[in-house]
């Protein structure tokens, strides 16, 4: 996912003008209680094209290219409904806001992605939950109130929080968890991997390749025909290419010599600050606790739902791994295993140490204590 600068987009006066007349209609039957009819203005040409010509025939959210497919043009505040809020009528205000429009994959929008075999990802879809601030029901209310989880590629510093490892996989970036992830218990990456699939089996190869790719070619310094070819991988119309652009700015980093460590980094003896923010969402300041060899050969996860068990295994680096995929943060961990987007996985793991069964809710209070009340 990379960034798509809307600024300044507007639809043209012609398809603007028979929007308007739609959504008058709509307004009108949302006053009178009667049914809704909203027309498809948005597939047509005329909006279309001015989303793709921003970068390109790929979805915005996995950045696959979409060839000879249907290319879906997403809500990004679905305009019907909202999955999982009762009684919400759907931001129909902003079904013919040019805005509010996401180019999307099949998959991202509306399922079918998978892994190893098996259907993963509820897609997007009608899904906008929040992960804090106040959520608008009116056309008067105050969009800016909201704090969306899934990440926005048309917000500037949402794609900054996705990133990816050499292998292909995203996972989040290095950037801090906001202070509304660390009191939802909830990383804003990791769900949006989880909801849109952004790991599936086929992705995953593709981005790695990828990588490897970019990361040779960067070897070869300036070569003007060598540097055309990276351009051609990093470019905003490229597969892929913020997974290409982190690839290479790995390789540039590993041809920089290395800064000098800091005096704190080589003093013996000394402990790393815990970083309270990243310790309400992910286990990783948290594993100096636990036995290492316990952690090298995996500690086992269990947990119920709805009267089925569950089991994840919990690794040295921090991941939880769940039908064969790593989980950096609890919460998403569980709802990957059960598919409930309301479960809270501190609640949910258990773990047992010298015989003593805990939850990690359990076992994070015992050696993180919350904060005293101000």
């Amino acid at each position: 996912m990379r960034h798509v600068n809307m600024q300044g987009l507007t639809a043209p006066p012609a398809w603007a003008t028979k929007a308007k007349r739609t959504l008058d209609a709509v307004r009108a039957a949302v006053v009178a209680g009667t049914k809704r009819k909203f027309t498809m203005h948005w597939t047509e040409d005329a909006v279309r094209n001015l989303l793709l010509e921003l970068v390109g025939d790929k979805c915005w959210y996995c950045e696959t290219l979409i060839v000879r497919a249907d290319i879906t043009v997403d809500h990004y505040r679905p305009k019907s409904e909202v999955l999982d809020v009762p009684g919400h009528p759907g931001y129909w205000w902003l079904a013919y806001d040019v805005s509010n429009y996401r180019i999307a994959c099949r998959h991202c929008n509306s399922g079918g992605a998978r892994y190893n075999g098996v259907r993963e990802g509820r897609a997007k879809g009608s899904q906008f939950p929040l992960i804090g601030g106040t959520r608008a029901r009116t056309s008067v209310d105050d969009l800016d109130r909201e704090q969306p989880l899934l990440l926005d590629p048309a917000h500037r510093s949402d794609p900054d929080l996705l990133g990816f490892d050499s292998a292909g996989y995203a996972r989040r970036s290095n950037t801090p968890y906001s202070l509304a992830e660390a009191k939802r218990g909830l990383c804003r990456a990791d769900e949006t991997i989880r909801i849109l699939a952004l790991n599936d089996s086929h992705l995953v190869p593709l981005r790695s390749r990828l990588m490897r790719e970019v990361g040779v070619l960067a070897r070869y310094g300036d070569d003007p025909a060598i540097q055309q070819l990276i351009d051609d991988k990093v470019g905003p119309k490229a597969p892929y290419s913020s997974a290409a652009a982190m690839a290479l700015a790995l390789q540039r980093a590993c041809d920089w010599p290395a800064a000098a460590p800091t005096p704190a980094a080589t003093t013996p003896g000394t402990t790393p600050a815990i970083d309270p923010t990243r310790s309400r969402v992910d286990l990783q300041d948290l594993l100096e606790h636990l036995d290492p060899d316990d952690l090298k050969a995996g500690i086992t996860l269990t947990g119920r739902h709805e009267k089925k068990a569950h089991q994840a295994v919990l690794n040295h680096e921090g991941h939880i791994k769940v039908l064969g995929r790593p989980w950096r943060t609890p919460t998403t961990a569980a709802r990957a295993a059960t598919g409930s987007n309301k479960i809270d996985g501190w609640d949910f793991w258990r773990l047992t140490i010298a015989g003593v069964e805990q939850t990690l809710a359990e076992f994070r209070a015992t050696h993180f204590p919350p904060p005293a009340p101000a």
